[in-house]
């Protein structure tokens, strides 16, 4: 396995090179960088060949929000609205430098994120179609606005798969708002397969913060498999 490592201002992204050639190229977007975690995880459920790119540092609540809306969760959440923002540097930035590392281009690109970066995931696939398959682990579904969006708006890519899970433990939160997740993200996954989508919903045992590398590796296994 081959490690590189690049910056963009705050943001870090590390490209995991484990497959020569064209193979298909996960992206994942998480709060710390937790490459290693993933693959263990990974290779815990035997998700077969894929090349990696982990991206971590972002301003979590604003760079991932796509639109500003007011408190949810605490006095200090500051959902600003800049994934509008942060979106043309991962398509225009990240991914042509990342990918001039490779020594083949993509079979494929999956985009993968957890909980508020699970939100941006999908919101991304009705942005640009330059991600092919999209993971949602614990996605942050509860967003206000969020589901009447993608009720509303057509996806910019013929999407090949998306992966939406949520812990079970969740929907139990004492937060009016973040109660709705598990309903939110199912009928998001309705939502999809109404539109010819393979789309699989997960359900995992546990809150919001258990064993988010294992999330995320199911959910790549699975996309893995969808021709």
């Amino acid at each position: 396995m081959e490690i590189k490592e690049l910056q963009f201002g705050h943001r870090r992204v590390c490209l995991y090179r484990l497959v020569e050639g064209c193979a298909p190229l996960v992206y994942s977007i998480d709060y710390h960088e937790n490459g290693q975690l993933l693959l263990e995880a990974c290779k815990q459920v035997d998700c077969g060949g894929f090349n990696l790119v982990t991206i971590s540092g972002l301003r979590w609540n604003q760079e991932l929000s796509p639109w500003p809306v007011e408190t949810v969760v605490s006095r200090d959440d500051n959902f600003a609205g800049e994934a509008p923002q942060w979106l043309p540097v991962l398509t225009g930035e990240v991914l042509p430098q990342v990918e001039r590392l490779l020594d083949a281009p993509p079979e494929w690109r999956m985009l993968a994120g957890y909980s508020l970066a699970g939100l941006f995931a999908v919101w991304t696939a009705f942005q640009c179609d330059l991600f092919t398959r999209v993971l949602s682990a614990s996605g942050s579904m509860w967003y206000p606005g969020w589901l009447e969006y993608a009720r509303q708006h057509e996806l910019a890519v013929p999407l090949q798969g998306i992966y939406l899970s949520v812990g079970d433990k969740e929907s139990t939160s004492r937060n009016a708002v973040l109660q709705t997740v598990g309903e939110r993200t199912q009928a998001l996954a309705r939502l999809m397969a109404e539109r010819g989508i393979a789309a699989q919903f997960e359900l995992n045992p546990g809150n919001h913060f258990k064993n988010p590398p294992l999330r995320v590796a199911k959910g790549i296994k699975w996309l893995l498999q969808q021709e």
